[in-house]
């Protein structure tokens, strides 16, 4: 069986317990404006290009077989006419081009994983699978899953939660931890910056309290959406009442922006600066709750 992923990430320690290696997957149902991963957006491949990369070998420009590399006067990247077969990235010598998407069998994947399996029983570490929506793709995930149990490996999910439920069942018995994103309470403004409501995404989260699966809330603290007092402690509130004992925050950065510059992808409001774990302390400050806070998760 395979699966596309975009990144492994090795030696992570802000995915789950211990030292980890995260799998990105490709795919999402979300179109979140400030999303650090826009490669894994689309399930299709998708092409990467640094221009202050290219030596202007023209090699790509060659092997292109629809012109979507230009010319050996002005290398480019033509989004309308490139396929994503990645011909181009294969004899790019300075990387100024990548193909962003990876098949994997899982026996490859479960190899890859099993590198860092020292640093996971030093640690209490494991594997977390990210994208993207990792659950897009549940029928590869729940088979690499269930060979990591097998290992005693830990697993860790990282999700938006804007899938079937039935995703979710797949993968139920194979599951350690959920890190859960949930971003806003109100559907409204939800899809105006996610592009879906997020009804579906509390009743997922409310269903794993139900079937006693250890769940952390994740919140992203993005401002104009949701760096407000009342809006986070109605994440906090919703956390409580479903029986969530911990929820971290993590706030606004501007790693990413880069990314949308080499996807030719608009980043969405490039005036807005990045938040610090200060500015997150002092507007949760007021708020009393029994739960673990994490500020930077």
């Amino acid at each position: 069986m395979t699966g596309h992923i975009t990144n492994i990430q090795r030696f992570s320690v802000h995915d789950g317990p211990g030292i980890r290696t995260v799998i990105f997957l490709k795919g999402c149902t979300l179109r979140c404006r400030w999303c650090c991963n826009p490669e894994a957006m689309l399930q299709k491949p998708v092409l990467m290009f640094q221009p202050e990369l290219c030596i202007g070998c023209g090699a790509c420009v060659s092997v292109c077989p629809t012109g979507a590399s230009g010319s050996l006067e002005h290398i480019t990247v033509d989004r309308i006419r490139c396929t994503g077969c990645g011909a181009c990235a294969q004899v790019c010598y300075a990387e100024a081009k990548c193909k962003k998407d990876t098949v994997i069998s899982s026996e490859e994947l479960l190899r890859e994983i099993e590198k860092d399996r020292i640093f996971y029983g030093r640690t209490g570490g494991g594997v977390t699978f990210s994208g993207g929506e990792a659950l897009l793709q549940a029928e590869f995930l729940e088979d690499v899953l269930r060979h990591c149990k097998e290992r005693g490996i830990h697993t860790a999910v990282e999700t938006c939660g804007n899938v079937p439920w039935e995703n979710f069942e797949r993968i139920l018995l194979w599951m350690d931890l959920f890190l859960f994103d949930i971003k806003h309470t109100d559907t409204a403004k939800h899809k105006q910056y996610t592009g879906a409501g997020c009804e579906q995404i509390m009743e997922n989260c409310k269903r794993l309290c139900l079937e006693n699966k250890k769940v952390i809330v994740r919140v992203p603290v993005i401002p104009e959406f949701n760096f407000d007092r009342r809006e986070l402690e109605d994440i906090i509130r919703f956390a409580e009442r479903i029986g969530v004992r911990e929820v971290d925050f993590l706030p606004y950065h501007r790693y990413a922006s880069n990314k949308y510059r080499y996807f030719d992808m608009d980043y969405w409001n490039p005036g807005i600066n990045k938040l610090d774990k200060e500015q997150v302390e002092k507007c949760l400050g007021p708020i009393h709750t029994e739960m673990k806070i994490r500020i930077d998760g």
